[in-house]
């Protein structure tokens, strides 16, 4: 099967099938042990792990967390905030100082498209994320646009998503 330039990783000669394995299975549980990793990827464990530093000194695995479900700790406010801005380099770094100090925004990120920086938050319920984050973004942004979660459809599937580039990439393993 030829692969299209456009899915190849950077480096795509240092990677095969087997490391994809590894990560579709440490992406469903990351605590997994290398003696079932090798059982299941018909390897030993002196190979998976072998293959496991090689993935984390690529860069491949950055770090090993855990999902949390913020409403069942008590946080059942979440939303995805959109803005672009029309301030200065000054007000910009004030923006992105914010953004990296507040504890309740878990992820950001800068954009090309309608909004120039996408944020996620999540704080205790609506009311206090309404005064609490959006109300210190607002003077730090323009057109900030909220959405808040209110039903998951989907869980982040990064097993899905290996598996598929598994099978395009190396269509015999």
């Amino acid at each position: 099967m030829q692969v299209s330039e456009a899915i190849r990783p950077l480096h795509r000669e240092d990677i095969d099938a087997l490391d994809l394995k590894i990560l579709e299975r440490m992406s469903v549980d990351g605590r997994v042990s290398f003696k079932e990793l090798a059982h299941l990827t018909k390897t030993d464990q002196r190979t998976v792990a072998s293959r496991f530093e090689k993935l984390v000194t690529l860069g491949i695995i950055r770090r090993v967390t855990v999902e949390i479900d913020w409403a069942k700790i008590g946080l059942t406010a979440r939303a995805y905030m959109g803005s672009t801005t029309a301030l200065g380099s000054k007000d910009r770094e004030k923006l992105f100082h914010y953004l990296r100090k507040d504890p309740r925004i878990v992820w950001a990120a800068t954009t090309i498209g309608k909004h120039e920086y996408f944020v996620e938050a999540i704080d205790v319920d609506v009311t206090t994320l309404r005064k609490e984050v959006c109300s210190a973004l607002e003077p730090l942004t323009s057109n900030l646009e909220t959405s808040i979660v209110t039903d998951q459809m989907k869980q982040r599937d990064q097993t899905g998503l290996l598996g598929y580039f598994r099978k395009r990439m190396f269509a015999d393993s």
